[in-house]
């Protein structure tokens, strides 16, 4: 009896070494409906999450006598459409959504005038921008600052908000445009310009923007900077190798660079962010029809995964990612016969 008790046992640890736990297991993508917009097409222009029970998708609608602000709001159960903030009926647009401390942020167009929109528990505030640009590429925001980063008639321009008041800041000599901006703290944000010789990956300190000497692949360019709470810094971009465009990763730990060409074909690196098992994660061109795919980059492995299949779906495009807590969120559009592009949301983990 023991001898025969013994076999089973043996059976029983040898079944569980080879079947995973189920914790194991990587959940997989699932649809999450999104409203309608009300006129179509839509230009998805971010996705901030703050965690799995708030997120914010900003954009803006094509409507016939022009642009309109677009905007989502994710509870943790569903997608809403937020009509709450001032001027949410006018002329213009939303740029991209951040979060700020206990606040969510907005670059806005509203009839031609920029500014930052800001909901915080009190409501929607606005705040002005100090003077009019020719173009609005990006901007920044972290609690004790914000940038916008555009151009004008005397060049590139970078605009300083300090929590009181907005300065402009000098950029260095050469620098022709400053194409994105992000931030890691007050006296720790970058920024991608174009330059006369090239690409270049500028960085503020706290007192002045210097060039950061990245050694950034030949005949590159840069789609996005992603610095993090650790200190680590990833740049994606592409570079052009016998005339074809080839995505690089390039990591910095504060000490030295480190460039890689993952498997990526000419994607664009612009959605790129962390994932919450902390390899990178971005939208891809999908091979196969009717659904969205998926790269997770962890070192020197990189493999894809797919979205739901979206019934007679022409395009379906992930414009933007963001971590939030265990999950990651997907927004973008999905182009179906017969129509122009609609919303569309996946969710990574989680109950599908």
């Amino acid at each position: 009896m023991n001898a025969l008790r013994a076999v089973v046992v043996c059976l029983v640890i040898a079944c569980a070494a080879v079947v995973p736990p189920a914790a194991a297991v990587t959940p997989g993508w699932s649809a999450l409906p999104v409203p309608p917009a009300a006129a179509s097409p839509v230009t998805v222009s971010g996705l901030a999450a703050r965690g799995p029970g708030e997120a914010w998708a900003s954009g803006y609608e094509h409507a016939v006598d022009g642009l309109r602000p677009m905007l989502y709001r994710w509870d943790g159960v569903a997608w809403r459409r937020e009509t709450s903030f001032p001027g949410a009926g006018d002329v213009g647009w939303l740029g991209e959504a951040q979060f700020v401390g206990e606040e969510v942020w907005f670059l806005r167009d509203r009839a031609g005038v920029k500014e930052l929109l800001r909901r915080s528990t009190g409501g929607w505030h606005t705040v002005a921008l100090p003077r009019t640009l020719w173009t609005y590429q990006d901007f920044a925001a972290v609690p004790g600052a914000a940038w916008v980063a555009g151009e004008d008639d005397t060049g590139p321009q970078v605009l300083h908000h300090d929590g009181s008041r907005w300065i402009r800041q000098s950029v260095p000599d050469g620098v022709l445009y400053v194409m994105g901006i992000t931030a890691r703290s007050a006296t720790d944000a970058w920024a991608w310009a174009d330059t006369a010789t090239g690409s270049a990956v500028l960085h503020w300190d706290g007192t002045a923007w210097r060039d950061a000497r990245v050694p950034l692949p030949p005949d590159g360019n840069v789609h996005t900077i992603l610095p993090e709470a650790s200190g680590r810094v990833t740049i994606g971009g592409s570079r052009y190798d016998d005339g074809v465009a080839r995505t690089y990763l390039t990591t910095g730990n504060g000490r030295a660079w480190h460039t890689v060409h993952p498997p990526l074909g000419d994607t664009s690196t612009q959605a790129l962010v962390r994932g919450p098992d902390g390899a990178l994660w971005l939208p891809v061109r999908s091979d196969r029809a009717f659904r969205s795919r998926y790269a997770r980059v962890d070192g020197p492995r990189t493999t894809f995964s797919y979205g739901p299949e979206r019934q007679d779906a022409i395009d379906v495009r992930p414009r933007a990612l963001a971590r939030a807590g265990s999950l990651l969120l997907s927004f973008g559009t999905v182009e179906i016969y017969g129509s122009k592009p609609n919303l569309m949301s996946e969710r990574l983990g989680g109950r599908s």
